[in-house]
């Protein structure tokens, strides 16, 4: 890892998609150019040290402050209140059964959020174990380069459930959600390949990658019961529609495995550069 981070590492090692985050050493620093990217793109830096303690973006030592440790999925660093969701009480001891719903209340752990939060954890721990098998010659980066996009996605979903924050569009790559629309509509229009049925013959990385598509179908499905309301709206509609890009993305970066594993790599290319 170098110490002073350039344009080019950054470029080499993450998808960099507008509104991401990305996590650098502790002790490192940002070029000029590196910071003015990261800047024009609205990432968020967050700074991990060796004992895997994650701290706010390192700007603001920049202007003299100290770094201040936070929680990593929250980037909060209060103590939560512990106040009971029903009746705002304080509670001393939260026992088994109760679990923190944000920052400051606490619910049952059956509360419906929380069993939406367990499936997004899992598909964020299947997604994570499919990285460090997916195309073990390392053949096609950029493919890497897409999966990690949306592992980050993953995350800005539940960081987004935990704090209410909207959750902003999904981005693959340079491809935004209207792009990714279409080629999962018209895959053979833009990549050469009509679209796929689950079969063992495309291969490990495709069967993968069809596992997380699932998954994400069903976390999205969780979501729709969990904030539909009396009137048949949707309470976090933002969600819910990043869950179904998301399965929509899954599925063109099946087809782009498909596609550059049969030798037309450059088709994917040409998609992910427009």
């Amino acid at each position: 890892m170098p110490k002073f981070i350039t344009e080019s590492w950054l470029r080499d090692k993450f998808g960099l998609t507008h509104g991401s985050e990305i996590h650098l050493p502790a002790g490192s620093n940002l070029t000029p150019s590196a910071a003015q990217l990261l800047a024009e793109r609205k990432i968020r830096i967050r700074y991990l040290d060796e004992a895997g303690r994650v701290y706010l973006d390192k700007n603001k030592q920049d202007r003299g402050e100290q770094l201040v440790q936070v929680h990593p999925l929250t980037g909060g660093n209060h103590r939560p209140a512990n106040s009971c969701a029903v009746c705002n009480s304080h509670v001393d001891k939260k026992g088994e059964l109760l679990t923190l719903l944000d920052c400051d209340r606490l619910v049952p752990k059956t509360h419906p959020r929380i069993s939406l939060r367990g499936k997004l954890d899992t598909l964020i721990a299947q997604t994570i174990d499919v990285q460090t098998r997916f195309d073990p010659e390392h053949k096609y980066p950029l493919l890497h380069k897409l999966l990690a996009d949306l592992r980050s996605y993953m995350g800005d979903v539940l960081r987004s459930e935990v704090t209410g924050e909207q959750l902003q569009p999904l981005q693959m790559g340079s491809l935004d959600e209207e792009a990714l629309h279409q080629v999962s509509h018209q895959p053979l229009k833009f990549l050469g390949h009509d679209h796929l049925l689950p079969d063992a013959s495309y291969g490990a990385n495709a069967a993968m990658l069809n596992l997380l598509r699932a998954l994400s179908r069903e976390v999205e499905l969780e979501a729709c019961r969990v904030y539909v309301t009396d009137e048949f709206t949707l309470s976090r509609e933002d969600i819910v529609q990043g869950l179904n890009r998301l399965s929509s993305a899954l599925y063109v970066l099946s087809i782009m495995t498909v596609v550059s594993e049969s030798g037309a790599v450059d088709k994917v290319e040409k998609v992910v550069a427009v």
